[in-house]
């Protein structure tokens, strides 16, 4: 498939800065603890800005159609997954960041240039639909988890930067306002910047550990494979069992471009979540790592196997 080579590369460039923000930190040149500046700039400012950027794009007829069944898809999976991850919490001893890592996806920065390169950028967009879904439940659902408290209040949901992003681009998108072209340059340098970033995080949170056991953790790997194939799979029969693309064959693209979403390893703002708000950091790292080297083949193979199913 065109999507193993594009994919190996792209994974291989973010293991590298990975690398290289353990390096920093075991060769002195930057303190393990620097991590929580970084991460706060991530969260507050530079994922916003992407945020807002991903939908600056022009509105059609066949964008509002695709609209709703990629939003529907993205919010149907979210429901389905949260149901999953509580039981699972309930059944067993699985902490917030196990349960998040389960079913938070890196569907932004990952999966975008991945959708642009296999099916085109003006597909882009129903990516950034999915995105912006996950935004408002890791926002509350996975922010709870992550911090450990109780709830989320209706005006920690509302004047959260994130969401406010999702609604801000969301109204731009719909009244086709654009931004002055400077902004939107601004924007697209600081999206840039997110995977670089977060991975560099990753590095050095890693760089705080023995890593000799890392691939003898038997909880990483079993998140991993959750993640990376379990998870994805329920979704699958979960969308041949509406029965929706026998009636719809021709929306099948709609549903791919989902699913690279759903097949993506863990997204890396867990970790940043777990440096601010002093959880398994460690654990976060752990199983983003792992599951990007092991998404190169089982993304495509997830991706395969759903083609053929609801083919």
């Amino acid at each position: 498939m065109a999507i193993v080579p594009l994919l190996f590369s792209q994974l291989s460039s973010l293991l590298l800065i990975a690398i290289i923000g353990y390096a920093a930190v075991k060769k002195g040149i930057m303190k393990a603890s620097e991590c929580k500046p970084i991460s706060t700039l991530l969260i507050y400012v530079i994922i916003p800005s992407s945020i807002i950027k991903a939908l600056q794009l022009p509105l059609s007829e066949e964008k509002v159609h695709g609209f709703g069944i990629a939003v529907i898809f993205a919010i149907a999976v979210h429901l389905f997954w949260l149901v999953l991850t509580t039981f699972l919490g309930k059944a067993t001893s699985l902490d917030g960041t196990a349960r998040a890592s389960l079913m938070y996806t890196n569907s932004g920065n990952l999966i975008f240039p991945l959708v642009a390169s296999v099916f085109g950028e003006e597909y882009v967009f129903y990516a950034c639909m999915y995105n912006a879904v996950q935004q408002f439940f890791i926002w509350t659902h996975g922010m709870v988890l992550m911090s450990g408290e109780r709830r989320v209040t209706l005006r920690q949901v509302l004047l959260n930067i994130n969401i406010l992003s999702v609604a801000i681009g969301m109204t731009l998108f719909f009244f086709q306002i654009i931004l002055p072209p400077i902004i939107q340059n601004t924007m697209v340098m600081l999206a840039s910047m997110i995977g670089p970033l977060s991975m560099l995080v990753t590095g050095m949170v890693m760089a705080e550990k023995d890593l000799s056991g890392l691939f003898h953790s038997a909880k990483v790997w079993l998140i991993c494979i959750g993640r990376l194939f379990l998870f994805p799979f329920f979704v699958t029969l979960l969308v041949l069992a509406t029965g929706f693309l026998k009636a719809h064959p021709e929306e099948l693209f709609l549903f791919q471009i989902g699913m690279l979403a759903v097949c993506a390893p863990p997204a890396t703002l867990l970790t940043q979540f777990a440096v601010m708000f002093r959880k398994d950091a460690f654990l976060a790292g752990s199983v983003n790592l792992i599951s990007m080297v092991l998404c190169v083949i089982t993304m495509p193979l997830m991706i395969a196997l759903f083609t053929y199913l609801a083919g």
